[in-house]
């Protein structure tokens, strides 16, 4: 349940880390500040009051003479910051107060505390002010005391306080995250590209000591596939140029013997050998361009057709499709694919959709089909089912390889399935956008 709800990416990881405690503190702080510093304020201030309404109403009492009685009023509105007078009657109104607002429940708890006598108030009638009526003697004393009388100031500093330097520190953390998930990101972007098969820069290391380490060792790490690749593809190269040219002397002299025709068998060798040349070159250059660019999918789809028979391949493609990577490759696979299938079927229906942020090419024949348990061997560089693909063929069994090969280093998938209409193969060619 906790990892559904945690962030996905690195950055809101660190950033939760950061902010966590930052916000426990805050309301910790809070806590201790609300329970032993402004609430025990607060209820000083409103006991302070009461204490100054009954002393007040008891000076009052006391006191018989009604010039006596009139200095003490003079008094109390001269040295106190609320205004009081005295006027004959009982207090006939109903409580009108909030249970759930703090100041009211604050008044009516300590009032009934600290003040012998009936007592409402009102603190909704002024903004700014409190009405407080109290009852003695047939008399009333009526008050409007302002709010600041019983409210701590100290409340919206304090929150001052806490926000802005909680604000000022998440800011910063901020900040310094980017600056580190910045080459970590860059290394990931980097990752991603290369196993693409799209060409990328030097990355340079940057960031905390790991993160420099980890970048090195990932241009290291690059450095030695490319030279593996450049190696084997030169390698191969060689091999195959070398043995052409013998080859091709030996095809020239057979063609001048050959009057008779008891040479052909020689012949049909010497073209096999040449065909199985062309495909090691196919297959070792297969991985060693690394350019890549954006193109059209339909349009490159629209081009192939062209090359075949309508009757035979049909192409399902609703709208335009985008794909990033070396186009000359890509169509190289489709191609190797499609002529494999027309090679041992009689009909070829491709379906491209984008699924789950991915684009799908779906290509199904009609042909034999390969078994389950073969599917796996078939991907592997000169393996040949012997009883549907024969040697006859021509093919020395890289087809399939080689179109896994440059699958695979554009970040994609190749899967071999059973054609879910009938009898032949289903292929399908998964690449990331």
């Amino acid at each position: 349940m906790i990892k559904k709800i945690l962030p996905k990416t690195l950055f809101y990881r660190y950033f939760l880390i950061i902010i966590t405690p930052v916000i426990f503190l805050q309301i910790i702080l809070a806590i201790v500040f609300f329970d032993s510093l402004w609430l025990k304020t607060n209820k000083g201030l409103v006991n302070s009051l009461s204490d100054e309404i009954s002393t007040f109403i008891n000076l009052y009492q006391n006191e018989e003479d009604e010039k006596k009685r009139a200095n003490i009023l003079k008094l109390f509105k001269q040295n106190k910051p609320y205004d009081i007078k005295i006027v004959k009657g009982k207090i006939n109104r109903e409580a009108d107060y909030s249970k759930f607002a703090f100041y009211d429940r604050l008044l009516k708890e300590e009032f009934e505390k600290n003040l012998n006598y009936k007592f409402w108030f009102n603190t909704k009638i002024h903004k700014d002010y409190v009405k407080i009526l109290v009852e003695f003697d047939n008399k009333i004393t009526d008050l409007l005391v302002p709010k600041s009388r019983i409210r701590n100031a100290s409340g919206r500093i304090f929150l001052l306080w806490i926000l802005v330097p909680a604000i000022l520190l998440i800011s910063i953390s901020i900040i310094f995250l980017r600056n580190q998930i910045k080459p970590i990101t860059n290394l990931a972007s980097a990752a991603e590209k290369f196993g693409k098969g799209q060409y990328i820069a030097e990355t340079k290391p940057s960031g905390a000591l790991e993160i420099r380490k980890a970048i090195n060792e990932f241009e290291k790490m690059k450095q030695r596939i490319l030279r593996h690749i450049s190696q084997r593809t030169s390698m191969l190269s060689g091999i195959s140029h070398d043995l052409k040219t013998p080859l091709t002397r030996l095809k020239l002299q057979i063609e001048i013997l050959n009057k008779d025709g008891k040479l052909d068998k020689i012949k049909e060798d010497i073209n096999e050998m040449q065909k199985m040349i062309a495909d090691y070159l196919d297959y070792s250059t297969s991985q060693s361009e690394l350019s890549s660019n954006k193109f059209n999918l339909s349009i490159m789809l629209n081009e192939i057709m062209h090359k075949f028979s309508r009757s035979k391949i049909k192409l399902e493609c609703k709208k335009n499709f985008f794909l990033t990577g070396r186009q000359h490759l890509i169509k190289r696979s489709i191609l190797n694919i499609i002529e494999n299938a027309l090679k041992y079927g009689n009909s070829v229906e491709i379906k491209v959709s984008d699924p789950h942020d991915k684009i799908l090419i779906t290509i199904d024949d009609d042909g034999p089909g390969i078994p389950e348990k073969e599917r796996e061997r078939v991907l592997r560089p000169f393996y040949r089912l012997d009883k549907s693909r024969t040697a006859s063929s021509g093919s020395v069994g890289l087809g399939l390889s080689i179109v896994q090969d440059i699958v695979n280093s554009h970040g994609g998938q190749i899967d071999l399935l059973d054609n879910p209409k009938g009898s032949g193969l289903r292929v399908n060619l998964t690449f990331p956008f």
